[in-house]
């Protein structure tokens, strides 16, 4: 096993939580709305609270690809672990809390990402921290723009 690498970010989003949570939850929209465009995601399965996807990523100049399985919690909190890929065992949780800003009302999502580097490349978790770090940060800006542009729900979340 190598190394872990854990990595947090929040971002504050000026729209209801229920809504934020439908967006972070909606695999469909993120695909034809392009939200992130360097991830490639594929639905396998999807109920209320589960799902089964691929997703694609490019990572330390590697392209990646993982089948991940979402649990979504009673609070609307999101699971995704990756059960295998080259990141398998991995996990992002993501935490919607409601919080007012600047008088406006909105949510803050709080993202956990937790990622093992490859065996006997421990040496590389700095530089994958760094990575993982600018890639979240990109992708919470892309769904906070899709939110707060008007984002609305997907034939299979409606």
């Amino acid at each position: 096993m190598g190394r872990p690498v854990e990595v947090k970010h929040q971002e504050w989003i000026a729209a209801p939580v229920e809504t934020v949570q439908s967006q972070f939850s909606d695999l469909n929209h993120h695909i034809d709305a392009n939200v992130h465009p360097k991830l490639r995601f594929e639905v396998l399965a999807q109920e209320s609270r589960r799902a089964r996807f691929t997703q694609e990523v490019k990572l330390l100049g590697m392209r990646q690809r993982d089948l991940f399985e979402r649990t979504v919690d009673e609070d609307g909190s999101i699971h995704d672990v990756s059960i295998d890929g080259f990141n398998k065992g991995g996990r992002l949780d993501f935490r919607f809390i409601p919080q007012a800003q600047g008088g406006r009302e909105g949510t803050l999502v709080d993202i956990t990402i937790r990622l093992e580097t490859p065996p006997l490349l421990g040496w590389l978790a700095p530089v994958l921290k760094a990575q993982v770090r600018r890639e979240v940060t990109a992708a919470a800006l892309e769904d906070k723009r899709d939110i707060e542009k008007g984002y609305r729900p997907s034939a299979a979340m409606a």
